[in-house]
């Protein structure tokens, strides 16, 4: 005897199957004025999670320092990640701006063009936020390649 779904049910299960899919992608702005006075922006996309903070970035788009823009950034890990060479930390920013763990590059090294929030290795000893030359890095000993992480002069915004 074989057992056999009514076809109601049938048909309900198939329309839920159809309807089932991942997490609907947000796009956010972001935005960070650097003590130096220029004012980083990007077009981010990613999946607000249910803690209604957290950002799960998928991508990061229209990065400009100022106004103009810079390379294209299609790259995103978060830093825990790159340093420690795993894939275990999905790429994070957050709409409090406490927490962000995000390398967004022109490549998978991370080194030539690229934006890092890190609230979480804490390379300066609290949560940073280092650039490349495209994004506010000098390149002249570095000063404007880090500098420590002000939640007050970060944004990220739903669009």
């Amino acid at each position: 005897m074989t057992r056999q779904t009514p076809r109601g049910l049938a048909a309900v299960l198939a329309a839920a199957a159809l309807t089932a899919g991942p997490a609907v992608a947000d796009d956010f702005r972001l935005t960070y004025t650097f003590t130096f006075g220029s004012v980083l922006e990007a077009d981010v996309t990613g999946a607000l999670q249910d803690d209604g903070d957290t950002v799960i970035v998928s991508a990061v788009e229209n990065a400009r320092l100022d106004g103009a823009s810079g390379p294209a950034l299609p790259f995103v890990t978060s830093l825990a990640d790159l340093v420690d060479q795993t894939d275990l930390n999905p790429p994070v920013l957050s709409l409090s701006g406490l927490g962000n763990d995000i390398s967004a590059c022109s490549d998978d090294t991370c080194v030539l063009d690229f934006i890092t929030f890190d609230g979480v290795k804490r390379f300066l000893g609290s949560p940073g936020i280092y650039t490349s030359a495209s994004f506010g890095n000098t390149l002249s000993g570095g000063a404007h390649a880090a500098e420590k992480y002000d939640p007050t002069d970060y944004s990220l915004k739903q669009r």
